[in-house]
């Protein structure tokens, strides 16, 4: 969650007060990274589009159960993500994961064959490293997603997580050797 710093506490008054604007700048800022959270822990884009949705419904409507002496407003929002994802996909666990395409890419013509045997292979390893993030167990998973994939301190994964920065250590240190051990038997990894 590296963006430019906003005043979220103003934000935060001006929303109490029914301010479009500053619903509009606080979603603006958070909701890429609410959504891509629970994409990566779901698999799932129509998952993640209704719990983004959910997330800033609930930041509306019950603003003031945050509390920012008890963490950060972005720990608070991907918390509720959180919550949010592991209900859908325990709701839906038994339903059959479509086949889906959540990312608008380059469609440039790549400049030669050797280019176009890079991307294939570039592609297929994302596959492999997509198809073995989702295969974590769900603590683990839940950890490589703030911590690798979101960039987040352990401090910051730990209160989204509601847990020790110990716990989000050493989850990350099992979850990275689980991964390497699918990718290695995939023949993606050393």
């Amino acid at each position: 969650m590296a963006e430019p710093a906003i005043n979220e506490p103003e934000l935060l008054r001006q929303l109490a007060k029914g301010s479009e604007a500053a619903f509009s700048a606080l979603y603006g800022h958070y909701h890429g990274s609410v959504y891509r959270f629970a994409l990566h822990i779901s698999g799932n884009c129509s998952t993640a589009e209704e719990v983004t949705q959910e997330v800033f419904m609930q930041l509306i409507t019950n603003f003031k159960l945050y509390d920012p002496l008890k963490g950060s407003l972005a720990g608070y929002l991907l918390g509720i993500a959180r919550n949010l994802t592991r209900r859908s996909i325990s709701r839906n666990r038994f339903d059959l994961p479509l086949e889906e395409e959540c990312f608008v890419g380059d469609e440039s013509e790549p400049s030669s064959d050797l280019d176009l045997l890079e991307e294939l292979s570039q592609s297929e390893l994302l596959e492999y490293l997509h198809k073995a993030v989702l295969a974590l167990p769900e603590s683990y998973r839940e950890v490589v997603v703030l911590c690798d994939l979101e960039e987040m301190s352990y401090p910051a994964a730990a209160e989204v997580l509601q847990c020790s920065t110990g716990t989000v250590a050493s989850r990350l240190h099992r979850a990275r050797t689980m991964l390497r051990t699918k990718l290695k038997g995939q023949g993606c990894a050393k």
